[in-house]
């Protein structure tokens, strides 16, 4: 196993500044040492590679057999996202990490309508920018209908996306959804957790 020491060398130069052959040896190193060796999951958690890293990412062919992919952290933004949703070699992902990286609503729109990600069963989207038009985009065009867990805490959204949600028809599994830390107000979540889309869940975080 390669060492942290080795690791170190480059995580803090953020590959998501480099580009060209600079950008694929960073790349090349990273997924080799976060790709487990049944190549079944991916964690990238904090390395940064932003919408260029991922360019070479959903590209590789060794991450076609990933089933849990950590992407926390990486400032992949919508650019990088809208990557990940085109890219058929992440069509086996059922469980989605992708907390802390600048995720806007046209971000949302490429990931919830992507159709290469329809295996995936938790998304934690925590800390990023859905605001109330993401989550309005989340609650009516969702493709991903096998979600079971959704993690959406942190992402300065009001009182019309939380409502927005709660009456979605577009979550036929979803059983816990967070969304604690958002923008709205005390009314807000109440008449959110009457809505039938709350109402049916083993967990509801406000």
């Amino acid at each position: 196993m390669p060492s942290i020491t080795h690791f170190e060398i480059y995580k803090p130069a953020e590959p998501c500044s480099y580009t060209g052959a600079k950008l694929r040896e960073i790349m090349a190193k990273v997924i080799f040492e976060t790709l487990t060796p049944d190549g079944k999951e991916l964690n990238l958690k904090g390395y940064c590679v932003g919408p260029n890293g991922m360019t070479i990412i959903c590209r590789d062919e060794r991450v076609a057999k990933v089933r849990r992919f950590n992407c926390g952290g990486n400032r992949i933004g919508d650019e990088g996202v809208k990557l990940l949703a085109e890219s058929e070699l992440f069509s086996k992902v059922s469980w989605l990490e992708l907390g802390g990286n600048d995720i806007g609503p046209e971000g949302i729109r490429a990931l919830v309508t992507s159709k290469s990600l329809i295996k995936v069963k938790s998304l934690n989207l925590y800390r990023n920018y859905i605001k109330d038009e993401g989550a309005i985009i989340l609650a009516s065009e969702n493709q991903l209908e096998k979600i079971e867990d959704l993690d959406l805490a942190q992402n300065e959204i009001g009182d019309d996306g939380i409502f927005a949600l709660s009456q979605s028809k577009k979550f036929p599994e979803l059983a816990s959804i967070a969304l604690d830390n958002n923008f709205s107000s005390s009314e807000g979540k109440e008449e959110a957790k009457v809505g039938p889309n709350f109402k049916k869940l083993q967990s509801l975080n406000l």
